[in-house]
């Protein structure tokens, strides 16, 4: 296991500045969460391990990890103690002996930012690209296993199924559960579609006002990238003709915003700037 971080970046689901991420070298399946502090990584050692060792009915026999004091010390130490489970400390600077722990993080980096490079998102959606690139490489063949095998695979004894799978960072309208929808409310709001969740039917999804959801009632315009509603700041200075009342920001999506009406150019601004045309008194050029 490893951890990477901090990011120059706060990450959109809160607080957290790093990811940690556990593989197991049989199966090559990890798990990633993300770190407001590096010692939350204890939490996450004990829940992944109790999963897997409930699914491959193995126990954990060893640990490999840097010498971080997160890793070596503190809670996580004194649980691997108490489970018997030996800790292997790479030497100081010793990358090489955590070599596949390493090269994995950077695998997890790589995706994210392709991901986030055809996406077009903002920096702070890279804690949600890290745990979609975790919940894609467990479901894609590796050099590791045999030819077309996934670590899901190895570990759930079936194949995975990819029927699910839509464009990271596309534009995709919610179902409004008309549980908590008013009279003349509208039945679906636009969001982002930005991840899944394991063990769960459905999609991860986030609002223009940047708030999350998960639904299964979700449709998708996958050919256009997912955008977040401008600040009134910005929506000031770029039209300061529009009205205090368009100016605030609404919790309740427009009701332009409905799927019949999706197009490519949805994402655009309403606004057309007629381009200057050269004045008839500046006809001649100076010579």
């Amino acid at each position: 296991m490893d951890s990477c971080g901090p990011f120059p970046v706060q990450f959109a689901n809160g607080h957290s500045h790093h990811f940690h991420s556990i593989l197991d070298d049989f199966s090559n399946l990890g798990s990633t969460a993300l770190l407001t502090t590096c010692d939350q990584a204890c939490d996450h050692f004990k829940s992944t391990a109790a999963q897997w060792e409930l699914k491959s009915g193995n126990k954990v026999r060893a640990v490999r990890c840097d010498g971080a004091k997160e890793f070596i010390q503190g809670n996580l130490r004194d649980f691997l103690n108490e489970q018997g489970i030996i800790i292997q400390p790479t030497a100081p600077y010793a990358h090489q002996q955590n070599g596949k722990a390493e090269r994995y993080i950077r695998t997890i980096e790589d995706t994210a930012q392709t991901l986030m490079a055809e996406s077009g998102l903002p920096m702070s959606f890279l804690g949600d690209a890290i745990l979609t690139a975790q919940y894609l490489r467990n479901r894609l063949p590796t050099s590791t296993l045999p030819t077309l095998v996934t670590p899901f695979e190895v570990m759930e004894g079936s194949k995975p199924d990819l029927s699910h799978l839509r464009v990271w960072g596309c534009q995709c309208f919610v179902l409004h559960p008309k549980e908590t929808r008013r009279k003349g409310d509208i039945r679906r709001f636009e969001a982002i579609f930005i991840g899944y969740d394991e063990n769960r039917i459905g999609w991860r999804v986030r609002d223009m006002n940047g708030r999350y959801f998960f639904s299964r009632d979700v449709i998708f315009n996958e050919n256009t990238r997912g955008h977040l509603k401008a600040s009134s700041s910005q929506t000031k200075s770029q039209s300061p003709d529009r009205t205090s009342e368009a100016q605030e920001t609404e919790i309740e999506p427009s009701l332009s915003l409905c799927p019949q009406t999706v197009s490519p150019t949805i994402a655009q601004s309403d606004q057309y700037i007629e381009p200057l045309q050269p004045s008839e008194s500046n006809h001649s050029r100076p010579k």
